[in-house]
């Protein structure tokens, strides 16, 4: 079973109703009508629900579908994890190290009142 373009349009359909009750709930909440556009943003909501039901479904047909391609899935998503687990690490140490290098060179230039 091959999955065709057709599966992917709910999405479509989901993403543009979404944009359309969000508009509509936050020009609501700018006329002052708060109580009603709590409503609409709760339809919003539902319709989001909606989308991630949706999505669930394509998963599960795209895993019967391609059941060969499962392990380069999990490689791949393996891949990204590794990636941007070390990325973090790198950028958490960038910021530690700015900061201990900032914290150094204030403490040089700090005015005190004893010198006033």
């Amino acid at each position: 079973m091959d999955l065709t373009w057709g599966l992917y349009f709910p999405l479509i359909l989901i993403a543009i109703a979404y944009a359309v009750v969000s508009a509509t709930a936050g020009v609501m909440a700018g006329r002052g009508n708060d109580e009603r556009a709590e409503r609409v943003r709760d339809y919003a909501f539902l319709i989001l629900a909606l989308g991630g039901v949706w999505v669930v479904i394509l998963t599960v047909l795209s895993l019967i579908s391609q059941p060969d391609d499962i392990g380069d899935i999990l490689i791949i998503t393996l891949v990204i994890v590794v990636f941007f687990a070390i990325l973090l690490v790198v950028l958490f140490g960038l910021s530690l190290l700015t900061g201990r290098i900032s914290r150094g060179a204030s403490r040089r230039k700090r005015v005190t009142t004893d010198e006033l």
